[in-house]
């Protein structure tokens, strides 16, 4: 069985249409589990009725207000399925999305990997079809993007439960990408062109505040970028992440001393400290 997992705060004007996307599709190997970030809506109603009407088992929890990761959490230590897909308030799935992935599981199982990736759309991409749902590769091959969108990703529950999202007091965001690169060094990943995912970027959505949110959180932000620094090999990608990370840790009245200046190597640290003694003179 595969999980699709939705958190949601405050979102009962969107879930409808993944509700009815979930509904349509071809097989019902899926549990529905929401985690519900403390929304003050009548999400918790709408869920009731979804449920009423028993088209597929429906499980609805409703958490304090934490922030998205820590419901990612809550919902990867209830989740029933064998694989774990994390669907947004905001999104719905393409017709047989669910069949796909099912295609997709045994060469997963085969050869070993920790998941799979699918490609998300927004809706006013108008895209061919036929392009895509043919390719698949390890994330050493780059990939050429023809319309904007992303990648997403199902992972095995019990490989995705070993790697929890950090979960810092007073911090509501984590970036997804941390726990998404720590599973795969450690595990591999297919990447796959399937589009199985459509959608749009509310204006108070979290695509909307990003930036804003690397400030408000900064130590799941900083430990995001200490990481990223350690792991690529590119000089000058390490020094663009450095001054990212210090633009944060520096402003923010939250970070520790260490945080602010004995995080990174020195060798890093005294290169940004030099570039802003020159640039203020």
């Amino acid at each position: 069985m595969i999980t699709i997992f939705t958190p949601t705060y405050n979102r009962a004007h969107t879930l409808p249409r993944l509700y009815e996307s979930l509904k349509t599709q071809t097989s019902k190997n899926f549990e529905w589990l929401i985690v519900d970030d403390g929304s003050t809506d009548s999400t918790e109603q709408l869920v009731r009725e979804f449920s009423a009407e028993e088209r597929f088992e429906i499980r609805y929890i409703k958490q304090e207000n934490k922030g998205k990761h820590f419901a990612i959490n809550h919902g990867l230590r209830l989740a029933k399925g064998e694989f774990f897909v994390n669907i947004d308030s905001d999104d719905y799935l393409v017709d047989h999305a669910i069949a796909e992935i099912e295609q997709l599981i045994p060469l997963v199982e085969e050869r070993k990997f920790a998941g799979f990736s699918f490609i998300h759309f927004a809706d006013n991409i108008d895209f061919n079809a036929e392009e895509f749902g043919k390719k698949t590769w390890r994330k050493t091959q780059p990939y050429v993007w023809k319309h904007k969108g992303e990648m997403m990703f199902c992972i095995k529950t019990e490989i995705y439960r070993k790697f929890p999202f950090p979960e810092f007091d007073g911090e509501k965001f984590c970036p997804e990408s941390l726990v998404l690169r720590r599973i795969e060094k450690n595990h591999p990943i297919l990447y796959t062109d399937k589009v199985l995912v459509r959608g749009e970027y509310l204006e108070d959505g979290l695509s909307a505040k990003f930036f804003r949110l690397l400030f408000a959180n900064p130590h799941a932000t900083l430990l995001n970028y200490k990481e990223r620094i350690e792991e690529t090999e590119s000089e000058n990608l390490k020094l663009q992440l450095a001054k990212n990370y210090y633009d944060i840790a520096w402003k923010s009245k939250k970070t520790t001393l260490k945080e602010k200046f004995f995080n990174l190597p020195l060798s890093l640290t005294s290169k940004i400290l030099l570039s802003k003694i020159l640039g203020k003179k």
